[in-house]
């Protein structure tokens, strides 16, 4: 049995009942009620209050002691806590031109919330979301994009990379096993099946974008399935398990990134998912699990010290990797939590701790559990039309458009001896740079290959990355020809950022088009027969006809499925005659 899923055994918290969307543990006889009540947050107008409070208080010492003190009224008591803060706010507040009642009062209620602190409230948030706070617009994206995930997960159990990663990943045995998605007969441990599958799905970097820029469900979605694969049968995970948990762990990702402005551009330095990929997936695992707000705070810590990937690996095998490392870490960060060990519990709110990524990082408390206001509801995701960094997809858009003009004065083929140059006008993404790209990882993350591939054959697909396609002497020819500028004005944001591609003729004659919004992107986003078309593309080699019309049925019904194991079965390549019990919606 693999060391990470030997507690499945003997836990005693995997003695649970579930109701519903909610679950309730025995633990073994264990009163977690008050660990749950430590901390406990209060409303947004007290969270506004303790903000107000600390920036009274008169140094960074005064703070952190205040900040310590839901750790000190667990261990001593809260009498002795509460002695304590008033030692250190008594001389802060004994000039104030206030009354000695409303001082207390006002101390009180600071106390209550500055005890939370940012990481505290964050656990509270992914403890005591639920299903019933999903909004109607919330299922339906996040169904979009589960489907797509899968899809583009299926598709890239066709890559070099995974059969990699897939190779390697089965030196790992244990009595537990989830799916490898696309395979009959292929199964890991769950920490590896999140792994491998987390990996084939970036690894055509295929998968959904998010902004602030990230790839939010290729981190999350394998290691809840891969999750939830492992409990017990009697005990079954619903789809509407499974959506709350893919929300928390998209939601605790939009969250982190809103912390910094930095992170609102697309990045320079890491790779976003391998950071906040890495936290949403340990919240989505913490979430599943039913860990408490303790536990919850200690999977976020332990995440954090698995997070990171530098952005040097892009283009290149490795970068697949951090979706695929994202995925495991923060499944493994839960299950570790769920075993006790114990990290920073204020690792959200310190410069040292997920500060240390961003240098603007300003960490805020969530808005209240009352109707929760959820980042996905506001903010929809891009859904790739193929395969290849976002921003090329604006480059994609406005080639094509120039080609068709082109075309109009010719009968046949591109007039590439009549081009003199290639003008994109581009922001400046220095990774997306690449004039002359030798590999398919390369061709993927580069403006110019993509805008003469688009220019050559009106549009792009999954065959546009061939090696074949990468090196015929038609593109090579007019990859020469192309040139890069940047306009001040086009900064590289995925919300904001625009492309033009001129393309001036030997007579001194320019045609351009310019893309604003591509079609996929969160403005214009792909209608559902398209996501159906891409889904059905990806997956027609991979899995007989029945499983993946099985999927599609229950992905869109996913909050009416009762035992969400069904997706595994389907994922597998088994058809709905090997579900006799499985395929029942509530």
């Amino acid at each position: 049995m693999g060391p990470c899923f030997a507690f499945w055994a003997v836990h005693p918290r995997m003695s649970q009942v579930y109701s519903g969307s909610t679950v309730f543990f025995t633990n073994g006889g264990r009163d977690i009620s008050y660990l749950q009540g430590v901390g406990a947050g209060l409303e947004e107008e007290q969270g506004q209050t303790d903000s107000r409070f600390l920036s009274s208080l008169g140094s960074d010492r005064e703070r952190n002691d205040l900040l310590q003190m839901p750790d000190e009224r667990a261990v001593f008591g809260r009498d002795k806590a509460e002695s304590k803060r008033e030692s250190i706010c008594s001389e802060n507040w004994r000039n104030n031109s206030v009354n000695s009642h409303s001082i207390f009062q006002h101390l009180s209620q600071a106390f209550c919330s500055c005890c939370q602190t940012v990481t505290g409230n964050f656990a509270k948030v992914i403890h005591g979301l639920n299903a019933n706070q999903l909004t109607d617009e919330v299922i339906q994206r996040s169904k979009r994009m589960i489907l797509d995930t899968l899809g583009v997960g299926l598709l890239g159990t066709s890559t070099e990379v995974f059969h990699k990663v897939a190779q390697y990943s089965k030196i790992y045995s244990s009595d537990l096993s989830s799916t490898i998605w696309g395979h009959l007969d292929f199964r890991l441990p769950p920490l590896y099946a999140a792994f491998v599958n987390g990996v084939a799905v970036h690894s055509m970097d295929f998968d959904d974008t998010w902004h602030p820029a990230t790839h939010p469900s290729g981190a999350v979605l394998p290691a809840l399935i891969a999750l939830s694969e492992a409990f017990p049968q009697k005990k079954k995970i619903s789809g509407l398990d499974l959506l709350l948990a893919f929300n928390v762990g998209i939601e605790v990702q939009g969250r982190l990134l809103h912390f910094s402005r930095e992170a609102r551009n697309i990045p320079r330095r890491f790779h976003p998912p391998a950071v906040v990929g890495t936290m949403g997936s340990a919240a989505a695992c913490a979430k599943l699990l039913a860990l408490d707000q303790l536990e919850c705070k200690n999977a976020l810590a332990i995440a954090a010290s698995y997070a990171g990937a530098p952005l040097a690996n892009a283009a290149t095998q490795i970068k697949p990797l951090h979706i695929g490392n994202a995925a495991k870490n923060g499944l493994e960060a839960a299950c570790l939590a769920l075993q006790g060990l114990q990290g920073n519990k204020q690792i959200l709110d310190m410069e040292s701790g997920m500060g240390a990524f961003y240098t603007d990082y300003n960490p805020q408390t969530l808005p209240t559990l009352q109707s929760y206001p959820w980042l996905l509801d506001q903010q929809d995701v891009a859904i790739k039309r193929f395969p290849a960094h976002l921003a090329t997809h604006w480059v994609a858009d406005a080639a094509s458009s120039v080609r068709r003009k082109l075309m109009e004065s010719s009968e046949s083929s591109l007039p590439i001896d009549k081009i003199e140059k290639v003008i994109l006008k581009v922001p400046e993404v220095k990774y997306v740079n690449r004039p002359s790209p030798a590999s398919e990882h390369e061709a993927r993350h580069s403006f110019q290959f993509v805008a003469c591939s688009a220019l050559l054959d009106g549009s792009m697909s999954v065959q546009s990355f061939s090696s074949e396609n990468i090196h015929r002497p038609a593109l090579r020819e007019l990859l020469c020809k192309t040139q890069l500028e940047h306009p001040p004005d086009n900064t590289p944001s995925f919300d904001s950022l625009y492309c033009q591609v001129s393309v001036t003729l030997r007579d001194g004659s320019t045609i351009s088009d310019r893309c604003a919004t591509f079609y996929g992107h969160w403005r214009k986003p792909l209608e559902k027969d398209d996501l159906e078309k891409k889904f059905q593309s990806n997956v027609l080699n991979i899995l007989p006809t029945e499983a993946m019309e099985g999927i599609i049925e229950t992905v869109y019904n996913l909050e009416k499925v009762e035992d969400c194991s069904v997706l595994s079965t389907f994922l597998s390549g088994q058809s709905a005659r090997a579900l006799p019990e499985k395929l029942r919606f509530l």
